[in-house]
């Protein structure tokens, strides 16, 4: 139970009513990562059905992933923007949209006409597909961190964001597993011609099942209670945002790059790294590194329980976490053989998946309520947008001199978020402002909430 400042308790949320907000939470954020993962196995087919005949195939394929890409580059604008919003109008109306305007361009790329049939309208419908998916996947995952953590309560947050998380990784390996068994049923000519609409088909309807099912989630009652007693932000949250949380923006995106970094180390190079520069079968890579997104996902519930049941600090769980990721990236890079790499990846599945989750409890409580969905949707998408498109290239280029050098990449970045969640600490927010006796909040940041007035209002990041 949260008190405001005249002693008036908040609504307790009802269990029932917070594993609905992880549900439809962890649904979106399943369907976000499944788009991505089945874009990229697919790109030979969509490069064959959206690119002209005449252009050379490396060509086509460049501007395959170039589309791809600039779903990217507008996720920060998409994301500031959107979330500006969450923090102004309410956490389920934006938090309902962006779903919206995710799953109707991923059900429209499945329907899309080809280059044969509208010659150069194909590519350039595509790309406003992609754009449209790039708007709102900007405030997803920043909406659900929201969301999830001001829906559920006390020390039940962490464990809640772990399972967030881990719905990410269920998202890749759904998308994963699904191209892998239409492309073994359908056979490489149906997949061409067809078989490669349904995995879009398919992300589509789910998405626009979630939108269905969030009509029946409510409010958060953090935002319901910052709206009735007029705290929301005079100004936009964004501005507030560069004026008074630089530091914690700051060091949030040094923990939001890491991961994307470690994920691109982790699930996306070592498939390219130890087929083509170590020369192991392609069948056992792709099953080992099955394998370790299977053990994320683990490790997100599992950091999340150790920290909520108070059986580690979060402060040494993270630290703990992330030096054991450095120590299983060199492990892994360091191996010749396939039976070598089975133990290092379960290892780093675990340690980098439960540090993962863990970096979602910080960036949520880096920023107070009024700010928090525009800080996180920051934290998010401006790192994604630089290393995201970037990361590959580096491990690639570092590859050319030393098989030994792509570790030290993800490395380089596990020690910077080590001193990132540090600084952080001593500046973490409550969840709710009208918590005071929330004991993962630095008192010293804790705002205090005044009484209601027909003539006065609160400002935005005031930090008593």
């Amino acid at each position: 139970m949260q008190n405001d400042a005249s002693g008036q308790a908040l609504p307790a949320v009802p269990p029932r009513e917070q594993f609905k907000a992880m549900g439809v939470a962890s649904l979106g954020g399943m369907l976000e990562y499944f788009e991505f993962i089945i874009f990229v196995f697919l790109a030979p087919q969509i490069t064959a059905h959206f690119a002209s005949p005449d252009m050379p195939e490396w060509l086509r394929l460049t501007q395959t992933f170039g589309i791809f890409a600039a779903g990217f580059l507008i996720r920060p604008i998409g994301g500031i923007l959107m979330a500006q919003l969450g923090d102004l109008v309410g956490r389920k109306r934006i938090f309902t949209l962006t779903l919206a305007l995710m799953a109707g361009p991923t059900l429209a790329i499945g329907m899309l006409p080809g280059y044969h049939e509208i010659g150069i309208w194909a590519p350039i419908l595509l790309l406003v597909c992609r754009l449209l998916q790039g708007l709102s996947l900007g405030g997803e995952l920043p909406g659900a961190i929201s969301f999830v953590s001001e829906q559920v309560s006390g020390r039940r947050v962490t464990f809640a964001l772990g399972i967030l998380a881990s719905s990410i990784c269920l998202g890749s390996l759904a998308g994963s597993i699904t191209v892998s068994a239409l492309s073994a049923h359908l056979g490489s000519a149906a997949m061409a011609e067809y078989g490669w609409r349904i995995p879009f088909l398919i992300g589509g309807l789910f998405g626009l099942l979630s939108v269905y099912l969030r009509r029946f989630t409510h409010e958060t009652p953090v935002f319901k209670a910052m709206k009735a007693r007029l705290m929301l932000s005079e100004r936009p949250p964004f501005a507030t945002l560069l004026a008074d949380h630089r530091f914690n923006l700051f060091a949030g995106m040094i923990l939001a790059g890491t991961t994307t970094v470690v994920a691109a180390a982790t699930q996306q190079f070592p498939i390219t790294f130890f087929v083509t520069i170590k020369h192991l079968p392609m069948a056992d890579i792709a099953a080992i590194q099955t394998l370790l997104i299977a053990f994320t996902m683990v490790g997100n519930i599992l950091g999340g329980f150790l920290v909520s049941w108070r059986l580690l600090p979060m402060r040494v769980a993270y630290v703990g976490l992330q030096c054991l990721t450095i120590a299983g990236i060199f492990w892994a890079y360091g191996q010749d053989t396939v039976e070598g790499l089975v133990t290092p990846f379960m290892c780093l599945g675990l340690s980098g998946g439960a540090a993962m989750g863990l970096s979602l409890t910080f960036l949520a409580r880096a920023f107070p309520a009024q700010v928090r969905y525009t800080g996180l949707a920051t934290c998010y998408n401006v790192p994604i947008a630089i290393l995201g498109g970037t990361a590959l290239i580096v491990l690639t280029y570092l590859a050319r001199f030393s098989e030994h050098y792509p570790a030290f990449y993800p490395a380089f970045f596990c020690v910077l978020s080590i001193g990132a969640a540090l600084a952080l600490w001593p500046r973490r927010h409550a969840i709710s402002p009208f918590d005071q006796n929330d004991p993962d909040a630095n008192p010293r940041t804790r705002q205090t909430p005044a009484p209601c007035s027909n003539t006065a209002s609160i400002a935005v990041g005031q930090i008593h």
